[in-house]
């Protein structure tokens, strides 16, 4: 899509090279270009032109007024204008206060990408133009109005011209709409981009949840609009992160003591509340915030428990600790399975087939998606998250369960002993009536005090005791 006309664009920056080259870039492009050399500089530009200014860049770093402060100054003299920060520095201050005080459309970073920049400021001008050309149509609208109060003659005539004008108007509306959403993406891609410069491997690893969240919503039913909500969720999920030690942050959730859980556990609130200032990302926050509850109730912030935890939150937290075993586990082998033993029993570590590859790491963290069902996981969406990864032969859910929690046609998934060692059933056994009876009898007699692992179907829903 091509602008219909050339634009004004004010550049600011306290470098005479960096304008030159961004005056050059644009000059190409038959836009009308204003410079200056600092915030103060500009701000008398804004209010002495008579030009309609469609894009400002500035930079954060600049003597007096930075960047952020100008952008936030530039609103009251020029509301319509998209806005660009443009910085050589991750300053993670900088760019929340610019986004919530600046309202700021994009952040880049020097050295900027000629082509990428150019993209980026055609597609802002594009949407400085829906806007006014939806100015325009609401203008048009409100004067038939009037002419159709005023007007009686050729009434048929004139309510034809009206629908159809109301009709254009809807339809570059939901265009409009359509394109504040992508701005939103943009906001959200701006944050992941930030820790992306600080911590390449988290950021990569909050683009694979955000990818399979999205896949998982997709599968579960979800509506379009919940599925971008998710996987943008998805994307800044970990934005909490951000300043936090690396002592804490290359630490196993379970290998943490109380102090550092702690500090830890405030990352979904935090991120929660960095976005809300953001009109548009409430809804996104609050998946975030609740990814970390159990449906058993056990997990944080809040305790919240099955259905009452967001359904974005619940597929969130499935997506994120898949793609946290895969992408940030440690890669040496001997500390990848240290880890999985935090959440694994020895039963299940024993039966896995070692090697270097990648099928061990994917294995594990499936069978830790699987053990938690029920009890960290939603196993409706366990059940879509396994089609997702479209995982060969797993046809059943292992629990681990007290002997006063089993029912009728599971099957032990280990031999089950008593506690002095002695064998009772053995592996693959299904239970049923008269062995859950002796079981029970046994368990009530104190002999069985270790859960007991048994494999469930796929396909079943929850427990008759599970609760929502």
């Amino acid at each position: 899509m091509e602008l219909k006309s050339a634009h004004t664009l004010l550049l600011v920056d306290d470098e005479a090279s960096i304008l030159k080259a961004l005056r050059r870039l644009f000059h190409r492009q038959g836009h009308t270009i204003l410079t200056a050399g600092s915030g103060a500089e500009a701000l008398d530009i804004l209010r002495q032109t008579q030009e309609t200014i469609s894009l400002i860049i500035s930079d954060q770093r600049m003597p007096g007024i930075n960047g952020a402060r100008f952008l936030e100054q530039s609103i009251d003299l020029c509301p319509d204008a998209v806005r660009f920060l443009l910085t050589g520095y991750s300053d993670m201050d900088a760019v929340v206060d610019a986004v919530n005080k600046g309202k700021i459309h994009r952040y880049l970073t020097k050295p900027w990408n000629d082509s990428e920049l150019l993209t980026l400021a055609r597609d802002a001008l594009l949407q400085v133009e829906l806007r006014r050309e939806n100015v325009r149509l609401t203008e048009l609208t409100q004067r038939q109005n009037l002419e159709l109060a005023e007007l009686n003659k050729n009434l048929e005539t004139k309510v034809n011209e009206r629908t159809w004008a109301l009709k254009y108007q809807n339809k570059m509306l939901k265009t409009l709409n359509t394109d504040l959403g992508k701005s939103l993406k943009q906001v959200v891609e701006l944050l992941l981009s930030l820790v992306e410069s600080s911590n390449p491997g988290l950021g990569h690893c909050m683009r694979e949840v955000a990818s399979l969240a999205r896949r998982i919503a997709a599968s579960a039913g979800l509506d379009e609009t919940e599925q971008d909500r998710v996987e943008m969720a998805g994307l800044v999920h970990d934005i909490g992160l951000l300043g936090m030690v690396d002592s804490i942050l290359q630490k196993d959730e379970r290998a943490m003591n109380k102090v550092e859980f702690e500090a830890y556990s405030q990352h979904p609130a935090i991120a929660a509340l960095s976005l809300s200032s953001v009109d548009g990302l409430k809804n996104i926050g609050d998946i975030i915030l609740h990814h970390h509850e159990n449906v058993d109730g056990s997990g944080f912030p809040d305790q919240q428990k099955g259905k009452s935890i967001p359904a974005g939150a619940r597929i969130l937290a499935i997506a994120a600790d898949y793609c946290t075993v895969i992408y940030l586990w440690p890669q040496e082998i001997k500390a990848l399975m240290s880890s999985a033993r935090r959440y694994l029993p020895r039963e299940t570590i024993d039966d896995l087939e070692f090697g270097m590859d990648d099928r061990l790491r994917k294995t594990i963290a499936e069978k830790i998606i699987l053990e938690g069902s029920s009890m960290r996981y939603d196993e409706e969406m366990v059940r879509h998250f396994i089609r997702c990864i479209g995982s060969n032969g797993v046809s059943a859910v292992i629990r681990h369960l007290p002997f006063n929690r089993l029912q009728t046609g599971m099957t032990l998934h280990d031999d089950l002993r008593l506690n002095d060692g002695r064998l009772l059933l053995t592996r693959g056994t299904t239970l049923s009536g008269s062995s859950l009876s002796s079981i029970q009898a046994f368990g009530h007699r104190g002999l069985i005090d270790k859960a007991i692992g048994v494999s469930l179907p796929l396909h079943e829903g929850q427990l008759e005791d599970d609760g929502p």
